[in-house]
């Protein structure tokens, strides 16, 4: 039985190698990937999402925060993830933000690892 930590540890690795070795859109994931845990912690949840969804090259991080909020219950879809959240109340939302955090915690160290590579090829 895996621990939550190591649940999101292997999610992060899983999405990182999906964008790995694709040159340019491996360094924007990865540039918004490290920015993530101060968005959240900056705007809220929603706010970051929001964000991430309206840039054409953040919506693959985007797309890997709300799988991992599918796969934790928080919400129900991937395609109506932000719409989902709009209408949680405060406590869902809060944990729903928590677990967010703690997903980006690990993207941003994968990312750091893993697509370092890329970028001196």
């Amino acid at each position: 039985m895996k621990t939550l930590n190591q649940e999101r540890g292997q999610f992060a690795l899983n999405e990182v190698s999906k964008i790995k070795g694709e040159g340019g859109k491996a360094k924007k994931y990865k540039s918004y990937a490290k920015k993530l845990p101060a968005f959240i912690t900056t705007n809220g949840l929603i706010a970051t999402l929001a964000f991430l969804k309206s840039k054409s090259d953040a919506k693959d991080v985007y797309d890997s925060v709300v799988r991992w909020l599918k796969q934790q219950e928080y919400i129900e879809s991937e395609e109506n993830g932000l719409e989902e959240l709009l209408k949680v109340d405060y406590h869902k939302l809060r944990l729903a933000t928590m677990e967010a955090l703690a997903f980006a915690s690990w993207l941003k160290r994968i990312v750091e690892i893993e697509i370092e590579e890329d970028e001196n090829e």
